[in-house]
């Protein structure tokens, strides 16, 4: 848990404030076209892309604040996009710093200084998390 960071991301938040309209549909085509490979998998990426992105902030701010459920979340995140894709530990540190390179574009001078760092800090303890997960076998991967 750490407070400080907490508060710097929520700081974020609330400086992204009305440009956050949009950022999920960017993020996601941008992942995308960095990573071809995926967009097969994704049978309605409308549907994705703002769970994906919302789901993200909230694990990593969940993070950094303590919140109980984190770990299972990113057991859920695991599980559910096995369904589409044998993602691994780096597909999922490529999304996270999309998300905070993405939220430091659109938020621009307003970003609290530390801000992008906080984020990347938990993103990086979401990874070692993602990398510790057990897969659930009894998921299998879309062929």
């Amino acid at each position: 848990m750490d407070r400080h960071d907490a508060a710097l991301m929520e700081a974020s938040l609330v400086a992204l404030g009305d440009r956050y309209e949009g950022m999920a549909a960017a993020l996601f085509d941008r992942f995308i076209a960095d990573h071809p490979q995926y967009a097969p998998v994704f049978l309605n990426p409308e549907a994705a892309r703002e769970r994906m992105t919302r789901e993200t902030l909230e694990a990593m701010l969940g993070l950094a604040a303590g919140e109980w459920w984190v770990d299972d979340a990113v057991t859920n995140f695991i599980d559910l996009h096995h369904n589409y894709a044998d993602f691994s530990a780096a597909d999922y540190a490529a999304w996270f710093a999309l998300v905070i390179a993405t939220m430091a574009e659109r938020a621009g001078d307003d970003l609290p200084q530390g801000a992008s760092a906080a984020w990347q800090r938990q993103a990086d303890a979401l990874v070692a998390r993602v990398a510790a997960v057990t897969r659930n076998h009894e998921v299998p991967v879309r062929a």
